[in-house]
């Protein structure tokens, strides 16, 4: 393995916000439902409107494990790639840190479902590129130090995909998708049924890695096959977690790349978002999670809701602590006033990133508010 690598933070790869907006902040690794909280109604034909505006698409949040090679590859010459992948598909996309010493680093992808499926869909194509044409099938694999960077599965051959022509085979890629061991099960289904499912329904090979990848909970979800058979798969895995977000899982810890010798609490410390330093979740306490938020002082009543309604009911559904930051005088110094801090506590990471992520959508749709009332005048 790569005996190797430190920090924790996902770097945006791009001017994306802090708001929330084109991607439900992942870092759920997992899973995000986006309905929004609705804020406090008035009356009825005002309140079925607020209603309407808080429901938004389903999002996720999907980790990928890319090698420092592939990982270049994604970003392109000055970043112009992941750019293009980010405006295309309208997604929050990053990398970790690259670490010394280390030869991996993880990209996560955050936005609605299709979004987010088209994205990786598109990054299996992207790491292809080059290949096709090539005598690629005879060509053995880059062998790693790190072994989660190596191929589970055996290269594609002529006599698997005989109704595909070299060029087509060429095409054939794989993802490393980063999943926890409970949504591995999801995934896996009763007696294997649903893994067996997608991979006869979509023409792909689906393999788990045997190993944690250090100091984590999570796997390796090996998934090889055709760009748009790896969107199709992705698709469906997403619903499958989204369907079971409220099951109770234990609190599992998160990958990212670090050094071995890093104490293992070090290993839950985690970027928030791809979206900006200004939301993150990290470890406060040995049992007890904890995320920042900053929001507009402009929009905090919003939020909170009449007589904090709003943020009591966050509160009720997530399951988790809630705090508002009082309101700071302008005229104190090292503060910033323009902003608000919340502060969302939990005893489950999974519960705390749904508070957070359902935040910044209540956030974004108030923001899409404003802007609508703002074009009408």
């Amino acid at each position: 393995m790569s005996d190797m690598n430190d920090p924790n933070s996902i770097v945006p790869l791009g001017g994306s916000s802090c708001t929330g907006r084109d991607a439900a902040t992942e870092t759920v690794t997992s899973s995000s439902p986006a309905t929004a909280v609705p804020a406090q109604q008035g009356s009825k034909e005002e309140g079925n409107v607020e209603l309407r505006e808080s429901i938004t698409l389903p999002t996720i949040n999907h980790r990928v494990l890319l090698s420092l090679k592939e990982s270049a590859k994604v970003i392109g010459t000055k970043g112009s790639t992941i750019q293009s992948i980010r405006e295309i598909n309208h997604v929050k996309i990053g990398l970790s840190e690259k670490q010394l010493g280390c030869s991996d680093r993880v990209l996560s992808c955050a936005g609605r479902i299709i979004n987010v499926a088209n994205s990786l869909g598109q990054i299996v194509s992207i790491l292809k590129e080059g290949s096709a044409g090539s005598p690629s099938l005879s060509l053995p694999a880059e062998k790693y130090a790190f072994h989660f960077l190596n191929p589970i599965l055996p290269p594609p051959t002529r006599e698997e995909f005989k109704d595909l022509s070299l060029d087509e085979i060429n095409k054939i890629g794989t993802l490393r998708l980063m999943v926890t061991n409970s949504q591995l099960s999801s995934i896996i289904g009763k007696g294997g049924s649903r893994i067996k499912s997608l991979k006869e329904r979509h023409g792909v090979k689906i393999v788990a890695s045997r190993d944690f990848l250090p100091d984590s909970d999570e796997r390796i979800l090996e998934i090889q096959g055709l760009p748009r058979a790896v969107t199709d798969v992705l698709l469906k895995i997403s619903e499958i977690l989204l369907n079971e977000l409220d099951i109770t899982f234990a609190s599992e810890r998160r990958y990212y790349p670090h050094l071995r010798s890093s104490s293992p609490s070090n290993a839950v410390t985690l970027a928030a978002s791809t979206s900006g330093v200004q939301i993150g979740v990290s470890n406060y306490l040995n049992n007890e999670f904890k995320a920042t938020i900053k929001i507009p002082e402009s929009y905090v009543g919003a939020i909170a809701g009449r007589r904090g309604n709003r943020i009591a009911n966050l509160r009720k559904f997530t399951k988790t602590k809630i705090i508002v930051e009082k309101k700071i005088d302008k005229n104190v110094t090292d503060v910033d006033p323009d902003n608000r801090t919340f502060i969302i506590l939990g005893d489950h990471f999974k519960n705390v990133k749904l508070a957070e992520s359902m935040l910044l959508k209540n956030l974004d749709v108030e923001i899409e508010k404003r802007k609508s009332r703002l074009a009408k005048k």
